[in-house]
């Protein structure tokens, strides 16, 4: 029978949505993205109030908004290219 699996932060950017496809063309069908919507408010206060406690050094204000630009960059679009494909659930 089929078997359904969740794969967490992946793929992260085209390099890794364009392996993903040439692995997994044949193996497993991407049936939905889930895709958890955040400001760079709200991930900056997140960040910063995990690094409290986290002993993290990179849990800080310059990192948060280094994450989002990096994410803006490379992994927004492939966020748009699943939701191009419908296959996007936003939370």
């Amino acid at each position: 029978g089929s078997r359904t699996f969740e794969i967490d932060g992946f793929p992260r950017n085209s390099d890794n949505l364009r392996g993903w496809d040439e692995a997994m063309a044949d193996v497993a069908d991407v049936g939905g993205v889930l895709f958890y919507d955040c400001s760079l408010d709200t991930m900056r206060a997140r960040i910063l109030k995990r690094g409290e406690t986290s002993g993290r050094i990179d849990d800080n204000e310059q990192a948060a908004v280094k994450r989002f630009k990096t994410y803006e960059d490379a992994t927004r679009p492939i966020v748009d290219h699943y939701a191009s494909l419908q296959k996007l659930l936003t939370v």
